[in-house]
């Protein structure tokens, strides 16, 4: 998820019934239900059994130290920029059950501090020479392009084996994920570290996970939560503070300079796949990849002017290029104006159009989205 991950959906299924532990669960409930974790775990074929184990221990801590939202707002240790960003997030939330028809049920009704800036940690990878997903199979959902952890050094470990193995490799820290309605996903500290817009946009994106998922469709997933984030993000902004707002113009100017910024990555894959697609060997496509690579670097600065804030110009400043990278970025920007034509043919309500998606098998989505 961009800022949404999705961890083993095989392990979230089991761990369902830890969702309704009292928090002050004692460490021999731990325990037993670890040790029920440990029953199921060589019948789970296709995730890997230390991943497995890996995740229902990181998500099982999770729960585990989720405290009541009200109990938190009323303690002294948040600074009163976080308790505000809390208010913020259950402002959202409401706005979005009310007038988008998302899923929340007890979701966001928590919080866990999670030590630090991100919750999990994403890795994806790809060939050197196309622009083709390493895929993983996992339980439930099908394909995933991508895969995350709770440990960092994990995600790094795994990255290394693909390295090794001739892959391109991305590891991305996530600051807020969703559990698709396993559990009611919590507050996380890492998520107030965000941008007021940004927290709006995260939180009806996760909501969308929850509402609409489509198994085998990474990327239809993705960019539809892109999508109705900004639509919601748009109408939250108009209901909170009108239309004429300094707050609802800035982040109109934000998605003007996203749609700039999209197409420069959009010239920069077509360049790709161009040559990709040329009769090479593997050694020659990587080698002239990378000069695409540098001239798009290099040439960045030219769409600036174009753009009305700085939000997207540090974006090569320290960020390697490669093909795992793109395919991320991809993932989370297609099929725009697909979802712009569904909207329109329902008067611009996101709450049917929503109602449509939900009934849309994998095989009805459009070809755009077909790749991972």
């Amino acid at each position: 998820m961009s800022r949404s991950t999705v961890v083993c959906p095989a392990v979230l299924r089991i761990l369902t019934p830890l969702s309704s532990l009292c928090m002050s669960m004692v460490q021999s409930q731990w325990l037993v239900r670890l040790g029920l974790l440990v029953f199921w775990l060589p019948l789970l074929n296709g995730c890997g059994v230390d991943f497995l184990w890996h995740v229902a221990v990181g998500q099982a801590k999770l729960l585990a130290r989720r405290q009541p939202v009200e109990q938190v707002l009323e303690e002294t240790q948040l600074s009163p920029q976080e308790r505000e960003k809390i208010r913020l997030i259950l402002d959202v939330k409401a706005f979005a059950v009310a007038h988008l028809g998302l899923h929340a049920d007890d979701s966001y009704t928590t919080y866990v501090d999670v030590g630090g800036p991100y919750v999990t940690y994403n890795i994806s990878a790809a060939p050197k020479d196309a622009l083709q997903p390493y895929v993983w199979w996992f339980p439930i959902v099908g394909r995933m392009p991508y895969k995350g952890f709770f440990n960092k050094d994990s995600a790094v470990r795994e990255a290394r084996e693909l390295d090794a193995q001739g892959y391109d490799t991305n590891v991305r820290g996530v600051g807020a994920y969703s559990t698709l309605g396993y559990f009611d996903d919590p507050i996380l500290s890492s998520m107030l570290l965000y941008p007021d817009v940004t927290i709006m946009d995260t939180i009806i994106h996760e909501l969308v996970h929850q509402t609409v998922w489509v198994k085998g469709s990474v990327s239809f997933n993705e960019s539809l939560a892109n999508f109705v984030g900004n639509q919601g993000t748009l109408a939250y902004l108009a209901w909170r503070y009108g239309s004429d707002a300094p707050e609802y113009q800035h982040y109109v100017d934000l998605r003007a300079d996203g749609e700039v910024f999209r197409e420069y990555m959009q010239a920069l894959v077509a360049r790709l796949q161009a040559l990709y697609a040329q009769p090479l060997s593997r050694a020659e496509k990587i080698e002239r990849r990378e000069l695409i690579f540098a001239e798009a670097k290099t040439n960045y600065p030219q769409v600036f002017p174009r753009m009305k804030t700085t939000a997207y110009q540090g974006y090569f400043t320290h960020r390697t290029l490669n093909n795992a990278v793109l395919l991320s970025f991809r993932r989370y920007h297609r099929g725009t104006a697909f979802f712009e034509q569904v909207l329109a043919a329902y008067h611009g309500d996101v709450r049917q159009m929503l109602s449509y998606f939900k009934t849309l098998r994998a095989e009805e989505i459009p070809a755009e989205f077909q790749t991972q």
